[in-house]
């Protein structure tokens, strides 16, 4: 398991590019995800939302904006630590059927590029 989150740096805290810091989101259980072949239950175990694992589970249908939530935790710590309301965008998530949720955190334009 350790290896499998050393080898994806979005999971340790995002990758910054330009003014976008790409955050991919830790399975919430990652051994089992990670056993798992069948594409619903490697989803089921990716996901942390207890409605929406759920709903993949008996595969009832939810709309994947419901995964903005997520958004929104993955973009609250920058938010507090600027000051400053920013965007974050949902790129892939289990309940649009991708294998992971991803997530682009848009930083202000007046933050210097390293």
């Amino acid at each position: 398991m350790l290896e499998y989150i050393r080898r994806e740096p979005e999971m340790g805290g995002g990758v910054r590019i330009g003014k976008v810091v790409y955050e991919t989101k830790i399975p919430f259980l990652t051994k089992e995800y990670l056993a798992e072949s069948d594409p619903r239950l490697r989803r089921y175990y990716y996901c942390h939302c207890p409605w929406a694992r759920e709903a993949i589970r008996s595969g009832e249908k939810v709309a994947p904006i419901f995964c903005n939530c997520s958004a929104g935790y993955h973009k609250k710590p920058w938010e507090a630590a600027l000051g400053q309301r920013i965007q974050a965008d949902v790129l892939e998530s289990v309940l649009r059927g991708d294998d992971r949720c991803r997530f682009a955190i848009h930083l202000p334009e007046s933050m210097e590029t390293p």
